[in-house]
């Protein structure tokens, strides 16, 4: 004899499915998000002195305010060949910062 579904067991699958398939997308979605950010600053190629300066500022990759961004200080340098690469940062000694990046330090370009 065939298992009979009742209405609502019905309706709970049909909302589970697509719920799911949601979850999945989105979490593809966040991975993708994360391969194609820009890194420039590589803790592995830094000095201890480097990395100590970075974490007292506060550096971050990816500024949570994209008014204050790297890009818009008055200590950053564009990439040389005026890409949307890596800069450089006249308070990180010249070394690589993200243009979307942040520290504590960040000034107004005047």
């Amino acid at each position: 004899m065939p298992k009979k579904f009742s209405r609502r067991t019905l309706l709970l699958r049909s909302l589970q499915i697509p719920m799911a398939g949601g979850v999945i997308a989105a979490l593809g979605a966040c991975d993708s998000d994360s391969r194609d950010a820009l890194v420039c600053a590589d803790p592995g190629s830094m000095s201890s002195a480097q990395e100590s300066v970075r974490r007292t500022l506060k550096y971050t990759e990816v500024s949570s305010d994209s008014a204050r961004a790297c890009v818009a200080c008055e200590f950053f340098y564009p990439a040389k060949d005026g890409g949307a690469g890596c800069g450089t940062c006249g308070i990180f000694s010249g070394e690589p910062v993200n243009p979307q990046g942040h520290c504590d330090s960040w000034s107004v370009d005047s």
